[in-house]
């Protein structure tokens, strides 16, 4: 599924870089790894890139899908809570962080693996609705709990 990622446009990977750009240095920012230098965070500036990096591609992922592969609001609830993780394993400029020791480590890579299974979800559900579009087949499956980010006019 992640070669779809080839298939893509370059207004996505412009999208995705932006999305990624901005993440990281809001990150960098709010959680003060500017100000903090050393070994005890020497994992954080790399984390924070590639998990803005996850994010700049599962944003894109929602722009642009093909029918049937709508972005929903359920669908950001696990990035957002990738987002929330990485800025709370990450954040280096608090006396009291919430995680400490090696909790941190564990928890900024539980939350690039849950980055990893967003956007590999998101993918797959693209590739699928490619696929239903191609042999004119729908299996049905119809979520009742969630509304499209974006709606799309009704011919």
């Amino acid at each position: 599924m992640f070669a779809d990622l080839l298939t893509w446009p370059v207004r996505r990977w412009l999208i995705a870089l932006g999305v990624a750009v901005a993440v990281f240095v809001g990150l960098v920012l709010t959680a003060g790894l500017v100000s903090v230098a050393g070994p005890a965070v020497w994992w954080t500036v790399p984390v924070t890139a590639v998990g803005s990096g996850l994010i700049g591609l599962i944003v894109s992922s929602y722009l642009g899908t093909p029918i049937g592969a709508d972005a929903t609001m359920c669908d950001t609830r696990w990035p957002i809570l990738g987002l929330i993780a990485l800025y709370l394993t990450t954040e280096a400029h608090s006396l009291e962080p919430v995680f400490s020791g090696l909790a941190r480590p564990a928890l900024a890579a539980a939350a690039v693996a849950l980055l990893v299974w967003a956007l590999h979800e998101r993918l797959g559900s693209e590739n699928k609705a490619m696929r239903e579009a191609a042999s004119g087949t729908a299996d049905g499956e119809v979520c009742t709990t969630c509304r499209p980010i974006f709606t799309r006019p009704t011919p």
